[in-house]
């Protein structure tokens, strides 16, 4: 109990001081908006961003760590325990007590969530606008540069894109673009399915 008591009041001393660029709900975004205060609060954005997604990037891997966050049997003080052994004093205090609390409130299976929502304040910060394009085949670094640079016009000023690519044969030829809530279908693979519902 005085764990559970110790982990509010940590993630109460992160007021909400310091505005985020965007809401986000649920509880992982609870905690990922407390972690965001507090590393704004000490500068340390980028630190406490590069540190949990290189956890994250480890529990992929690591199939001991994975055991130890996804255990429920477990208990809450074990787990932050390990945790802190784990840490030790190779992160931040940002980081490190961002995974202790979500360990001592028994949030610790949604790490990877909380992670996601902290990278997509910081992409909201940086003004980042993802773009995901789709392809038949990989795209040449002229192609991408030609669609980032057509994709400009319609960002918000100050925004930018950053592209993510992928291959997906399916399509036939061209292009999807998903950027933000839009979604634009240039595929060849459409093109062929509207002809065939219009005859």
């Amino acid at each position: 109990m005085m764990l559970r008591m110790g982990a509010r009041r940590l993630l109460s001393t992160a007021a909400t001081e310091v505005e985020l660029p965007v809401k986000l709900f649920g509880i992982h975004a609870r905690y990922a908006s407390a972690a965001f205060i507090a590393a704004s609060k000490s500068g340390q954005l980028a630190v406490v961003e590069s540190e949990l997604l290189a956890f994250k990037d480890v529990l992929g891997k690591n199939a001991s760590l994975a055991s130890l966050v996804e255990n429920p049997t477990i208990s809450r003080e074990s787990k932050v325990a390990q945790i802190s052994d784990i840490l030790g004093d190779q992160v931040s205090f940002v980081t490190k007590n961002t995974l202790e609390t979500l360990a001592a409130n028994a949030r610790l299976g949604e790490v990877e969530k909380v992670i996601d929502a902290y990278a997509t304040l910081m992409k909201a910060q940086r003004k980042e606008v993802v773009a995901i394009i789709t392809s038949a085949d990989p795209l040449t670094p002229s192609q991408e540069s030609k669609i980032s640079a057509a994709l400009e016009p319609h960002l918000a000023p100050g925004e930018k894109v950053v592209m993510t690519t992928q291959v997906d044969p399916s399509i036939l030829g061209g292009l999807t673009v998903q950027i933000g809530d839009k979604f634009l279908d240039l595929s060849a693979g459409s093109k062929i399915a509207a002809i065939q519902r219009a005859i």
